[in-house]
């Protein structure tokens, strides 16, 4: 496994009119994929920009395999495949037109690697990228970003609008990319099933900060919802992020579900019942509660 951190950003900041992303501290390993999930406006794009060099920070440093992310030394270039919501293909020119034309920027480029992605996601070359569907430019997009063999992906909503079928084939590929450990993947998305797939950690942004990272495993391990029977009218439960009443029943939203059980029986409460929640409940409760959360 390569010895290099895949990304790291330190104290990086990016001041917009009315918005500030930052200061971020933020690395990733090979072998590894980030989830990056936030509402929209939250820095998500920002942050893939400025790994990217897109975007050139006010503060702070970027890296890329041990390189300083610096236009003025692009090597770093090389390491790097990107898939944004914009494409930015020639419309008018046909898929293999495009690909052709993106290999003359790309050392390191295989036809052989970009001709077995395309048969493998029956992708019409010869067609124009005006004719084709969306599925068909999402998968362009991806084939042109994995062309010249990139170290570190970064994806932003690479399989918004598609269809289950052509979200799976995407994915299949992406998880293939990452076996040989070498690889990284940024992944920003809203599609939080893709990321329950395939993600390792998971970094929860909101109003340009950090609420949380975490394992993906460590989450589903231990947030609950938990209802119960007490006869106090209002009660505070450890581990406790969302609380509410319904006639006899008590129900919350635990961070920290051990806690919170173990808190309920020294309270004597009584019907205790948990269940797990999916990463979607558990974003939704991260995003929208405060910035208290603690990393498990």
């Amino acid at each position: 496994m390569s010895s290099a951190t895949a990304f790291s950003l330190t104290g990086v900041v990016k001041r917009y009119p009315g918005f500030t992303l930052g200061p971020l501290d933020l690395s990733v390993e090979p072998g590894t994929v980030l989830g990056f999930i936030g509402p929209n406006g939250s820095g998500k794009t920002t942050t893939l920009n400025c790994i990217a060099g897109l975007v050139r920070p006010d503060a702070g440093s970027v890296e890329v395999f041990g390189r300083r992310v610096d236009q003025g030394t692009p090597a770093w270039k090389a390491d790097l495949g990107v898939v944004g919501e914009a494409h930015g293909f020639y419309r008018s020119r046909t898929a293999e037109e495009n690909l052709r034309f993106l290999s003359r920027f790309l050392p390191g480029w295989s036809d052989g690697r970009v001709r077995r992605l395309a048969d493998r996601f029956g992708l019409p070359l010869g067609k124009k990228v005006e004719q084709l569907s969306k599925g068909h430019v999402a998968k362009l997009a991806l084939v042109a970003a994995l062309g010249h063999g990139p170290r570190l992906l970064l994806l932003d909503e690479p399989t918004s609008g598609l269809d289950p079928v052509v979200r799976a084939e995407v994915l299949d590929v992406l998880w293939e990319v990452l076996e040989d450990g070498e690889h990284a993947i940024f992944y920003s998305t809203h599609v939080l099933s893709d990321i329950a797939r395939l993600a390792d950690e998971l970094v929860f942004l909101r109003e340009g900060n950090v609420l949380l990272r975490s394992s993906k495993d460590a989450l589903t391990e231990r947030w609950r919802r938990i209802s119960f029977r007490l006869a106090d009218a209002e009660v505070a439960v450890a581990g406790a992020v969302e609380y509410r009443r319904v006639r006899a029943e008590h129900q919350v939203v635990s961070e920290d579900g051990e806690a919170t059980l173990s808190h309920l029986r020294q309270l004597g409460a009584e019907a205790i019942e948990q269940s797990r929640m999916t990463i979607d409940e558990i974003a939704v409760a991260i995003l929208k509660g405060s910035n208290h959360v603690a990393t498990p």
